[in-house]
C-alpha cells in the first residue's frame, strides 16, 4: 500500500503540496479554499489514493464527478488526469470520461462498469444537467442511469465555484436532500460534495436546504505549509497599472499590447466580450509575435489546436494571445504581462493569477482599462472595480492581498431547486408536444444560455433541406457553443436549423413554435455560414463554413444506437444485438442478466434491504419476457438470412440475433417488449412474483429497463383508447413454456394504463418512486439495465 507522498509523486513527479496531503489524509472536506495557482485540481489524486489504498476505501464513493466551468478547463483537467492515471499505471483499472456537449467516446465504459472507479469530468451544464435526470447531450432514455451514476457513490467536486453559481447552489440543494435529518432521501451508495475556488462566497453556500458548512468542513492553507514552492507561488507580484488607451479603441489597446510585449514570454489579452476579443485580436495583425484568439465560441477541433498554442512554451518571439473569460479558471498559464478589462472583483483576482502564476517572472505587470460597455456584468461590479484598481496604481500586489480586498459584488438572484422540483423531474417521458421541462435556471445563468451547433453536410431528403432519419449529429469536437441569441440571428439571416425529434425518428426544423432549448445538440448545413475557424462563432460570416463533416455517411444499422453509448435511437426502435455471434434463445438471455444483476449486486454492496436486492435479480430474469410475442420474434427472425430463416423460425423464442439490424414491426411500429413483459407478470408467469417481498418492484423494474416507458405509458401515436403500443385491449397472446414457467395463454388488460382510479400504473410508480426515493428507485433501474448490457455485450460477471 503505497504512502500518498510516493502516490502523489508518482504520478506528477513532485512531491505533494501539504494541505494535499492533508486531503488524502482527512478526506475531502465540504470546501476547498486555496488561491489560484495552488493546485487545487490535484485533489483529485486525494481521492484516488483514498479509494484505492486508504483508510476507509469502502466509505470513499467509487466515482468522482468534476465539474467544471468551461471547456477549455474540462480539456485541460482530462489530459492531466490522463498523464496521472498512465504514470500510475491504472489506465486500465480506473476509468476516465469526459463530459460535455455531448462528448462521448468514453460513455459505454463508465456505464458498463458501474462496479469500478471512474473519474468523471466535463462541464457543469452537462453534468449538473444529468444529476436532475435530464442530461444534456444523451438521449431521453439514458437520463435515469447517468442520474443515478452521478447520485449514487459520487464525490462531486466543483471548481471555481464564483464561475458557475446556480449548479453550485443547485448541487448543495441536492446534497441537502440526502442528508436532511428524519426526511432525507437515502442513496444507495455515498454521496459527497466539494466546491472549490480562491473566492467562496458564503452565500452561495448556505442554501435554504443545506445551511452554510462549519469552519471544521473547510480546507484552508494554514502557515506551515506556505513553504517551498507553494510558498513561491503564493508570494508572486505583480505590478498594477492603468493601460495608456481608452476604453473599446481596439487599436489602441493593440497598440500598448505590442509595445508592453517582452520576446520570449507570454502576453495575455483578456477582455470581457467576445466582440472585442475578435477586435483587438484583428487590429494585432501586424504583431511580431505570434497571436492566439481564444474564446468559448470555437468548435473543439479548433478550440484544442488553439489551447496548444496557449499552454505551449512561449518561442523567441514569444505569444500575445487574446481572450475572454475562458482563461479566468484553470488555464495553467504564467504571463510576464497582462492586459484586463476591468471586471467584476473576483474576475480581476481570477485574471492577476494568470499573471505571474509560478512566481518566477522578474517585474511581472497588470495593466487594465474600463471596458467600453460594462455588459455582460452589472455596472456597479465594474464602477467598483475601477475605482480598486485606480487606487492600487504603482502597487505590487499578490492574489491572496487581491482577494483580502472588500469589494462589492452584486449577489445574483439565483433559482434555487426544492424537493417538489426534483420530484417532478423524475419522469423522463415528454410531454403531449414532445417538450420536456426545462433544467437550464437550475445550471446556469440565465443570460448564459447555450446549444451545442455543429455545421455539416448532406443530401437533402426533401425540399425542407431535412438531413437523412439514420443521420447522426456530428461528435462534440465539431460541436459550438451558441448562445440561443446567436442562432436566433443565425436563423434570421435563412439559416435552418434542425433537431433530432426521437418521438418521431426524423429531423425536424427548430422554429419559432418550437425553439431551441439550452443544451440540445442542433445541426446546420454549412453552406449557411456563420462560422469561421480563424475567429470561431460569427453569425455576420456569410461564406460557407469550411471543413465540415458529412452527415449522409449511413452507419451500421445497429452501431451506434447501443443505449449503453448514450446513442439517439428512436422512439419506437429497437436494435437488434449486434455483439451475439450466434442467435440467443430467451431463457438463456435471461439467465444470464440474472447472474450479471448478482454478481453487479455482489461487487457494488449497496445500502439495500435483501427483499430490494432479490427483486433486483427477479426483475432481471423476467425483463424480456414479452419478447416471446409473436410480433418481436417475426421482426427479430425477419433479420436472418434466407437461407437460414426455416432454421431461426424452428428455434423460437430468441432473444438476441446475430444480424445487425433494426427491428420493424408490422403493425404501427411503436411495440414495446417491456410492456408486454409487465402483463406476463401479471398473467401467465405471475408464479415469477409470488417469492417477491415486492411485487411491484419488480414489475417496475421490468417495464423501465430500456427507459422509455417509466412513470407513464404511452405511445407517440396512441389515440385508440383500446389499444397501446401495438396491443389491443383484449386480445389473447399465446405464451410458450418461459422462464420454468408451462405455457399459457396471454388475455391483454390494458386498464391499469388509464390516468386515473386505484390500479393506475401511474400511481403504483409514483408511490415506488416515493417509498424508495428518486435516488435509490433510478439506481435500482441502473443495476437492471446494465447487467441486461453487460450479458448482451458476452462481458463477464463483475467483480
Amino acid at each position: 500500500m503505497p504512502s500518498f507522498e510516493a502516490f502523489f509523486e508518482q504520478a506528477t513527479g513532485v512531491p505533494p503540496y501539504g494541505y494535499q496531503a492533508r486531503l488524502a489524509r482527512d478526506g475531502l472536506p465540504a470546501v476547498v479554499q486555496a488561491p489560484t495557482g495552488s493546485g487545487k485540481t490535484a485533489v483529485i489524486l486525494a481521492w484516488l489514493w483514498r479509494r484505492l489504498h486508504g483508510p476507509v476505501r469502502e466509505g470513499t464513493p467509487r466515482r468522482l464527478v468534476f465539474a467544471l466551468p468551461q471547456r477549455t478547463l474540462v480539456e485541460q483537467v482530462a489530459a492531466e488526469v490522463r498523464r496521472w492515471l498512465t504514470s500510475l499505471g491504472l489506465s486500465d483499472e480506473v476509468a476516465l470520461h469526459v463530459v460535455m456537449g455531448g462528448e462521448g467516446r468514453t460513455q459505454r465504459q463508465w456505464r458498463l462498469d458501474m462496479h469500478r472507479p471512474a473519474i468523471v469530468v466535463g462541464t457543469v451544464d452537462s453534468l449538473v444537467s444529468k444529476a436532475l435526470n435530464r442530461g444534456y447531450g444523451i438521449s431521453r432514455a439514458v437520463y435515469p442511469i447517468d442520474f443515478a451514476l452521478v447520485t449514487n457513490g459520487a464525490q462531486w467536486i466543483i471548481d471555481e465555484v464564483q464561475l458557475c453559481r446556480e449548479s453550485t447552489t443547485t448541487l448543495r440543494q441536492l446534497a441537502g436532500f440526502v442528508a436532511a435529518a428524519g426526511s432525507g432521501w437515502p442513496t444507495a451508495e455515498p454521496l459527497a460534495l466539494t466546491c472549490m475556488s480562491a473566492t467562496v462566497s458564503e452565500s452561495l453556500l448556505d442554501t435554504v436546504d443545506n445551511p452554510l458548512p462549519g469552519i471544521g468542513d473547510v480546507l484552508r492553507i494554514v502557515p506551515e505549509e506556505r513553504v517551498g514552492e507553494l510558498a513561491t507561488r503564493l508570494n508572486a507580484k505583480r505590478t498594477i497599472r492603468r493601460l495608456p488607451a481608452e476604453p473599446g479603441d481596439h487599436k489602441a489597446i493593440a497598440g500598448a499590447v505590442r509595445d508592453r510585449h517582452r520576446p520570449g514570454t507570454l502576453t495575455l489579452v483578456v477582455v470581457n466580450t467576445v466582440a472585442t476579443a475578435r477586435g483587438v485580436y484583428t487590429a494585432l495583425r501586424d504583431s511580431a509575435a505570434p497571436r492566439t484568439l481564444l474564446h468559448s465560441r470555437f468548435r473543439g477541433v479548433e478550440r484544442e489546436r488553439l489551447v496548444g498554442q496557449v499552454v505551449a512554451e512561449p518561442g523567441e518571439l514569444g505569444r500575445i494571445v487574446v481572450s475572454t473569460q475562458v482563461v479566468e479558471a484553470g488555464v495553467d498559464i504564467s504571463a510576464a504581462v497582462l492586459v484586463t478589462e476591468a471586471a467584476p472583483w473576483p474576475s480581476v483576482v481570477q485574471r492577476a493569477g494568470r499573471c505571474n502564476r509560478t512566481g518566477r517572472v522578474a517585474y511581472a505587470e497588470l495593466w487594465w482599462l474600463p471596458p467600453a460597455k460594462h455588459s455582460p456584468y452589472e455596472r456597479a461590479d465594474i464602477e467598483a472595480a475601477v475605482d480598486e484598481l485606480a487606487g492600487l496604481e504603482g502597487v505590487g500586489v499578490t492574489g491572496e492581498e487581491l482577494l483580502a480586498r472588500q469589494v462589492a459584488v452584486t449577489e445574483p438572484e439565483i433559482s434555487v431547486i426544492r424537493r417538489g422540483d426534483l420530484l417532478s423531474l423524475f419522469d423522463t417521458a415528454p410531454d403531449l408536444a414532445g417538450a420536456d421541462l426545462d433544467v437550464a435556471p437550475y445550471v446556469r445563468d440565465a443570460d448564459d444560455l447555450d446549444v451545442q451547433l455543429a455545421w455539416g453536410d448532406w443530401t437533402p431528403t426533401d425540399t425542407t433541406g431535412r438531413p437523412p432519419a439514420e443521420a447522426k449529429a456530428p461528435p462534440a469536437e465539431w460541436r459550438c457553443r451558441v448562445p440561443l441569441g446567436e442562432l436566433k440571428a443565425l436563423r434570421n439571416r435563412g439559416a435552418v436549423v434542425w433537431r433530432f425529434d426521437q418521438a418521431a425518428g426524423q429531423w425536424a426544423q427548430v422554429t419559432e413554435g418550437q425553439p431551441a432549448r439550452p443544451g440540445e445538440v442542433l445541426v446546420v448545413s454549412a453552406k449557411y455560414g456563420g462560422y469561421d475557424p480563424q475567429v470561431g462563432l460569427d453569425s455576420s460570416v456569410k461564406k460557407p463554413v469550411a471543413d465540415c463533416p458529412s452527415l449522409d455517411a449511413r452507419p451500421n444499422p445497429a452501431a451506434g444506437t447501443d443505449p449503453a453509448s448514450g446513442g439517439e435511437d428512436a422512439y419506437q426502435q429497437d436494435d437488434a444485438s449486434v455483439a451475439q455471434r450466434e442467435w440467443l434463445p430467451l431463457d438463456q438471455h435471461s439467465d444470464d442478466v440474472r447472474g450479471q444483476c448478482e454478481a453487479l449486486l455482489a461487487a457494488l454492496q449497496p445500502s439495500l434491504p435483501a427483499a430490494v436486492k432479490r427483486a433486483v435479480v427477479a426483475a432481471g430474469y423476467a425483463h424480456d419476457a414479452g419478447k416471446c410475442h409473436d410480433a418481436w420474434q417475426e421482426a427479430l427472425c425477419a433479420l436472418a438470412p434466407r437461407e437460414e430463416r426455416e432454421r431461426v423460425e424452428l428455434g423460437r423464442p430468441w432473444a438476441k440475433s446475430a444480424v445487425n439490424g433494426r427491428l420493424n414491426f408490422p403493425r404501427d411500429g411503436s411495440f414495446r417488449h417491456e410492456l408486454v413483459s409487465l402483463l406476463l407478470l401479471d398473467g401467465p408467469l405471475r408464479a415469477l412474483l409470488e417469492s417477491a417481498d415486492v411485487p411491484d418492484l419488480v414489475r417496475y423494474l421490468v417495464l423501465a429497463h430500456h427507459g422509455k416507458l417509466r412513470l407513464q405509458v404511452r405511445g407517440p401515436d396512441d389515440t385508440d383508447a383500446e389499444t397501446l403500443l401495438g396491443l389491443k385491449n383484449g386480445e389473447t397472446v399465446q405464451v410458450p413454456d418461459l422462464l420454468g414457467q408451462p405455457a399459457g395463454e396471454l388475455t391483454v388488460d390494458l386498464d391499469q394504463f388509464s390516468f386515473g382510479g386505484d390500479s393506475s400504473w401511474t400511481r403504483t410508480a409514483l408511490e415506488l418512486r416515493d417509498r424508495y426515493g428518486p435516488f435509490v428507485l433510478a439506481y435500482l433501474e441502473t443495476l437492471v439495465r446494465v447487467a441486461d448490457w453487460r450479458a448482451s455485450a458476452g462481458m463477464g460477471e463483475a467483480a
